[in-house]
């Protein structure tokens, strides 16, 4: 991970690791492309090849393709950053909303992993819980792959910035995203 580069990187800190979450949480623009396929369908045998159905077919494409890119803008721009000082979180909760969250590694707490329900389970993802001893008590990391190999991979960074295990951390996996250099906050 030595060529990623963020803004607000500091001179002497390196992004080990970066997460998107889960592309599963797209699934919700799934379902309103199939909704949407239905309604258009549906118009179809109801009212033939109109006018109606073809301005239907219209909307319809229209819509499906301004879902689909909002819930993939949104879960693009979603980025977790592990580097050897801190972890950050990148959360894009709408086109014009982004909240950016930071701990610094040797003031986190506790680190507990959660995976609900048959689908999280069966994919192997879930939430990171990371509490720390600052005015943000609680940074969560929802819907990551593999949650636990992450919680084990942020213990040991943060082991390593207290001083706790000798040397650096190097941390290299599926996790990376490797064709990305840069990330802008």
């Amino acid at each position: 991970m030595e060529n990623y580069h963020f803004r607000g990187q500091r001179e002497d800190e390196q992004a080990m690791l970066v997460v998107k979450q889960n592309p599963w949480t797209m699934a919700k623009a799934g379902y309103i492309d199939l909704v949407i396929a239905i309604i258009v369908v549906v118009c179809l045998v109801l009212f033939g090849a109109s006018r109606v159905t073809s301005m239907v077919m219209f909307l319809g494409i229209i819509i499906v393709g301004a879902a689909s890119f909002y819930y993939w803008f949104i879960w693009w721009n979603g980025i977790y950053i592990l580097t050897n000082q801190r972890i950050i979180k990148i959360d894009q909760q709408s086109l014009f909303h982004r909240l950016i969250s930071e701990a610094e590694l040797d003031r986190i707490q506790d680190i507990t992993t959660e995976t609900k329900g048959p689908i999280q389970t069966a994919l192997n993802f879930g939430t990171v819980h990371i509490q720390t001893a600052s005015a943000q008590t609680v940074i969560d990391l929802p819907n990551v792959t593999n949650p636990y190999d992450l919680q084990q991979k942020i213990v040991k960074a943060h082991k390593v910035a207290k001083g706790e295990l000798p040397g650096q951390v190097e941390i290299s996996d599926t996790f990376e995203q490797k064709a990305a250099t840069k990330v802008h906050l």
